[in-house]
């Protein structure tokens, strides 16, 4: 008599824990396999058995999955791959001749838009828009602005700038150490030293200029109270600031990789690009730059 479905999933799964998979990956395996056993119910019956499909039925689960689930093809392919688990299963034990599942192609993985880059009109439109903002804030506002686009600095990095973190040299131009680390105690392992452009150089002179003295904090850029600015603060004044430019979907990453775009035009030199980011290796630089290398 032909096992059915129950009796299979739970030799399936006793498989499954005789191997060296994680019991979280044994899990899936075993809920994905269940949605695969409910919709061949469905569609063939309890009569038909998982045992005699063919690839083009495999094929049909995956448009099912497609079409009527609209699953996405992460999803899909990890369904697929439990299917493809289930029948190497029935090969090993002799409980079917072939596997049907591994003829069917996975759906491919659609290719991520890299994020967006503000073009020269758009950078000058923007800088525009803050200096056209509230007088009390618009030094700083602007200098924060301006060290996004001019560093290419992640926007928890520049809410923990310190003032001792910044360098301005007579000559116009300066640098920032940037990190978690604190090189000042001699660790020098998590930061990274960034060159300051003059137009960096210039936004924060002007800023310095009027920052409030604080007792409480040696943060380089302090809310209206007088504390350390926060993420969700630059935030929204990039978002009131693009939106004044009339420009849409910009946000601090868009500041990040509009500087890593012009640096990897300007140099031509990928390391570079990598290290000002401080990225791990340069293979996450070429990921991140995906259609402008």
């Amino acid at each position: 008599m032909a096992e059915d479905v129950k009796e299979l999933l739970t030799r399936f799964e006793e498989h499954l824990a005789r191997s060296a998979l994680a019991p979280t990956t044994i899990v899936n395996y075993v809920a994905d396999l269940r949605a695969f056993a409910r919709w061949h119910a469905d569609v063939r019956g309890t009569a038909s058995s998982l045992l005699e499909l063919m690839p083009d039925d495999i094929r049909e689960y995956r448009r099912h999955m497609q079409t009527s689930e609209g699953w996405s093809p992460a999803t899909i392919n990890r369904r697929l791959q439990a299917v493809r688990k289930f029948y190497s299963f029935a090969m090993e034990t002799g409980r079917t001749e072939s596997n049907p599942a591994s003829r069917v192609q996975l759906i491919p993985k659609p290719v991520p838009d890299p994020p967006r880059a503000l073009d020269s009109q758009e950078v000058t439109s923007l800088l525009a828009a803050v200096q056209g903002g509230r007088p009390s804030l618009v030094k700083r506002d602007y200098a924060i602005v301006q060290l996004l686009l001019q560093t290419g600095i992640k926007l928890g990095e520049l809410t923990r700038l310190c003032l001792a973190d910044v360098q301005l040299r007579a000559n116009g131009a300066g640098s920032l150490l940037v990190g978690g680390g604190n090189p000042r105690g001699g660790d020098d392992s998590k930061y990274r030293r960034v060159p300051l452009n003059p137009m960096a150089c210039s936004a924060l002179r002007d800023y310095l200029r009027v920052r409030p003295p604080s007792a409480s904090t040696e943060n380089l850029f302090l809310s209206q109270e007088g504390s350390c600015i926060s993420k969700r603060t630059v935030q929204r004044l990039i978002r009131v600031y693009t939106q004044a430019a009339g420009l849409e979907d910009v946000s601090a990453h868009v500041l990040r990789h509009t500087f890593a775009v012009s640096t990897l035009a300007n140099t031509g030199d990928i390391s570079l690009v990598s290290r000002l980011l401080g990225h791990r290796c340069m293979e996450t630089t070429a990921k991140y730059l995906i259609s402008d290398i």
